[in-house]
């Protein structure tokens, strides 16, 4: 199997997650109902698509899960050459990350405020968590440190030649546009945020798929998209 089982089986997870959770994020956004800024027309939108609303932000959840181990993967990556780029840019992910699966438990309140249509006593609830700062700060503005942390990964990733550009700018721009479009009610950008990040950040993920366990323990620079280790 290589270098040893367990370092085989990190790879393996690390390398799939980096393909599935973007792949998840995809799905999740072309299956959900519209984004509305407005907590009315919000529960409104959930109540009209129950089903959608709900196995979107469970396929988003299962998503932000598989994130962990791809953003640890990503630490791995760079932890020889720029060490403080994924210390920083991965703590920071991380804690973006914690914020968004918050987020996601509240759309499930939305979901179930919406399964017994559009009450004025849950309208006003859900406007108070989406307004003000108690609620704002920690659930939703935190979740735009995740967006800063990708950014120095990505480039961490990047100086430690670890990835091509295109790579490690396709990853940064598409989380940046997932965590934008949910402010903004735009549900065309979080579904190109999620294919950027598709792109970025799973051919990453299939890199790390092919390469030897040798490689994976001490990332070599980057050379291009190799065949699968003891195919060539």
């Amino acid at each position: 199997m290589g270098f040893s089982d367990s370092q085989h089986l990190r790879k393996m997870v690390a390398g799939s997650c980096m393909f599935l959770a973007p792949l998840l994020f995809v799905a999740a956004f072309v299956i959900s109902p519209k984004l509305e800024t407005s907590a009315g027309k919000q529960l409104a939108v959930a109540h009209q698509h129950l089903d959608r609303y709900y196995i979107s932000n469970l396929i988003a959840m299962v998503g932000l899960i598989l994130f962990v181990p791809a953003v640890l993967g990503l630490m791995h990556m760079v932890r020889e050459r720029q060490p403080a780029y994924g210390a920083v840019g991965g703590g920071l992910t991380m804690i973006g990350l914690l914020a968004s699966l918050v987020t996601t438990g509240a759309a499930f309140v939305i979901w179930q405020m919406a399964s017994d249509g559009v009450q004025p006593a849950d309208v006003s609830a859900l406007h108070g968590m989406l307004h003000t700062a108690g609620a704002v700060i920690p659930v939703y503005i935190v979740g735009f440190v995740g967006a800063v942390g990708a950014v120095v990964l990505a480039y961490g990733m990047y100086r430690a030649r670890a990835v091509d550009w295109w790579m490690a700018l396709f990853f940064a721009a598409g989380i940046v546009c997932i965590n934008v479009a949910f402010p903004a009610g735009a549900l065309w950008l979080g579904i190109v945020g999620a294919a950027l990040t598709l792109v970025g950040l799973g051919t990453v993920g299939l890199m790390v798929l092919r390469e030897s366990d040798t490689d994976w323990e001490h990332t070599p620079d980057y050379r291009g998209l190799r065949p699968a280790a003891g195919t060539s």
